[in-house]
């Protein structure tokens, strides 16, 4: 059974379907050595205006005890969504996947790209939504993704070193020789319809004394053509402590709805719940010293406050 738009339709194994000016491939074996299809869908995409691909991990590739030490598209995948796309790059590329996979030809060539990851029996009925633009997507990512398997493991939590700039222009500073440090996709990261634009981030003071309530606020406008939402995060760090922190911690994140034009002020409350940390012995202290703090809309980008905690 195969759903689209709303009606439900049957048709035998091995035959395709038209609708309209739409037709859907039953069948293609793609996800092992079987290359037999790719002809098939190589001619079906030649006569077809756009290309709607769903390729990724098949769902009992994921869980425990099923780990890979390759990231790539599983099967001969990459190279079919290659051969695609050499007779039709109108491709949008629907990925069902339960980890991050490496996706930078994709990046890099497909136009859109949708990660519906391992979801259940409605998975066509709302990817169907998500790619006519019946709903407008506002999904951001729980993990990073990676360039390549070499970077792994990569998430945007990691600690300070010694060099991890090359601001003063030395060979010896953090880095892949072949690769960027950055990942392809990071935490938080997520696109939608319409565009978003982030302005006047505040404190309510520049010091507080421990105890005290951080009060930050930011204004999002809905830049875009479409009504959307947004998640908006907030992330902090601890600039000098007793042990080693992380360069930035999610500390916030708020949801929220914007028609367009639309300008909305976003609060958020940081206290010693927040600001604090687990010291070595296994005690919760917070510590004085400069916070800094930045709100976007993933863990890489934003706009960029501080405050001193007395």
């Amino acid at each position: 059974m195969q759903s689209y738009k709303g009606n439900t339709v049957a048709f035998e194994k091995g035959a395709d379907l038209t609708i309209g000016k739409t037709t859907f491939v039953n069948e293609l074996v793609f996800n092992t050595t079987d290359k037999s299809g790719f002809e098939a869908a190589k001619n079906l995409a030649k006569n077809s205006d756009v290309v709607v691909m769903v390729l990724g991990e098949h769902g009992f590739q994921s869980g425990e005890a099923r780990s890979r030490s390759n990231l790539d598209l599983p099967g001969v995948q990459q190279e079919l969504l290659k051969e695609v796309y050499k007779v039709n790059p109108n491709i949008v590329l629907v990925l069902n996947n339960g980890r991050p996979l490496v996706l930078s030809w994709a990046k890099e060539h497909i136009p859109a790209i949708v990660e519906a990851w391992q979801l259940g029996t409605q998975t066509g009925n709302a990817v169907a939504q998500v790619i006519y633009g019946d709903y407008n997507p506002s999904g951001k990512l729980p993990m990073s993704f990676p360039r390549n398997v070499g970077q792994c493991p990569i998430y945007y939590n990691y600690y300070s070193t010694g060099r991890p700039t090359n601001d003063e222009k030395n060979v010896f500073w953090s880095h892949y020789t072949d690769v960027e440090n950055t990942p392809l996709y990071p935490f938080g990261y997520g696109l939608s319809y319409t565009k978003f634009e982030y302005k006047n981030l505040k404190v309510s003071q520049p010091e507080y004394n421990k105890g005290q309530t951080v009060k930050v606020t930011i204004e999002v406008t809905n830049t875009g053509n479409y009504d959307g939402k947004e998640v908006v995060q907030l992330y902090l760090h601890d600039v000098v402590a007793s042990i080693a922190r992380p360069v930035q911690e999610l500390k916030g994140f708020e949801l929220t709805s914007l028609k367009k034009g639309e300008t909305k002020t976003i609060s958020f409350t940081l206290t010693d719940k927040e600001l604090g940390f687990f010291n070595n012995e296994g005690n919760y202290q917070v510590e004085s010293g400069t916070f800094k703090i930045r709100v976007g809309s993933s863990s890489d980008s934003g706009l960029k406050t501080q405050f001193e905690l007395k």
